[in-house]
């Protein structure tokens, strides 16, 4: 150990996303770390371990020998204190100590008599609808627990847990005056690349609905439609309703808004890859059980 740096969880973390990724740039976009933070936490767990961990390359980044045997020892070192913590939070554990995040789509349409009944006792509650303003703090460890979309599960670092919550398909949004939609309807089921022929409304790419998108788009490698931002879902909808433009939204927020103009708006169900997950993500097991005991 030739290096002056103490080793760090926070460098394990970014040692084992590298290692996985076998990319700083694709470690950059998950850890929300810039690409020169990574590369100088990787030097210095290489000053403090003595010997190279990574060959650098145009293809990436490669784990020597020496980086495999330490990627073992980083693995099962974080599982270790995953357990640990795990028995601690057993002994003197209540649901009042939990520092809890949501995204307000998931506590106002999936589980608000949770929220409603449950807001005081919590220890603390942040509601947004930015995911990253949930993920970032968790990561930094200032909130035991957050409710979100699955998909975000690859920016999440650190020991956690994760248990599957809820899943529903995503559909479109239309006027039922949009001019276009008749050659959509005739389907059962609207495909990616059908709506390359309409332009999109959307809230910004902060929010999970429009990140979610553009990740399927891209995994489908279909081009992306015209896509309009808006930092507001009402006006979303109004644009929607009195326009050609659509909108894509979770089955349990396009019902609610279906439901409030029956006569002016349709949905109509996306393909499967849409389909929404939510899933909870707690620093340990006894957490994440508290939570799915009271959501219950």
């Amino acid at each position: 150990m030739n290096g002056n740096e103490n080793i760090s969880f926070d460098m394990l973390n970014v040692f084992i996303k590298v290692s996985e990724t076998k990319s700083i740039n694709q470690s950059s976009k998950v850890l929300l770390l810039t690409q020169p933070a990574i590369s100088k936490k990787i030097h210095q767990l290489e000053a403090y371990v003595g010997q190279q961990l990574f060959t650098r390359s145009s293809q990436g980044m490669a784990l020597t020998s020496n980086g495999h045997i330490f990627y073992i020892f980083a693995t099962q070192m974080l599982a270790e204190l995953t357990k640990t913590i795990d028995e601690i939070n057993n002994k003197n554990f209540s649901f009042n100590d939990i520092n809890m995040g949501v995204l307000d789509s998931i506590s106002s349409f999936l589980f608000p008599n949770f929220f409603v009944n449950k807001v005081y006792e919590l220890k603390n509650l942040e509601v947004t609808n930015k995911v990253f303003d949930l993920i970032k703090p968790f990561n930094e460890g200032k909130l035991d627990a957050i409710i979100i979309d699955s998909s975000f599960s690859e920016n999440i670092i650190g020991t956690y847990v994760q248990n599957n919550l809820f899943e529903e398909p995503y559909y479109i949004v239309y006027s039922k005056s949009n001019t276009k939609m008749p050659t959509l309807i005739k389907d059962s089921i609207a495909k990616a690349i059908d709506l390359q022929k309409f332009k999109l409304v959307l809230l910004p790419m902060y929010c999970p609905i429009h990140q979610q998108v553009v990740k399927v788009f891209n995994r489908l490698n279909v081009a992306l439609p015209e896509i309009f931002e808006n930092d507001y879902s009402e006006l979303t909808i109004s644009l929607v309703k009195n326009s050609d433009f659509i909108t894509v939204l979770p089955e349990s927020i396009a019902i609610n808004k279906i439901t409030q103009d029956m006569n002016g708006l349709g949905m109509k169900r996306l393909e499967i890859a849409f389909d929404r997950s939510v899933s909870v993500f707690g620093r340990s097991k006894n957490i994440v059980n508290e939570i799915e005991k009271e959501l219950a």
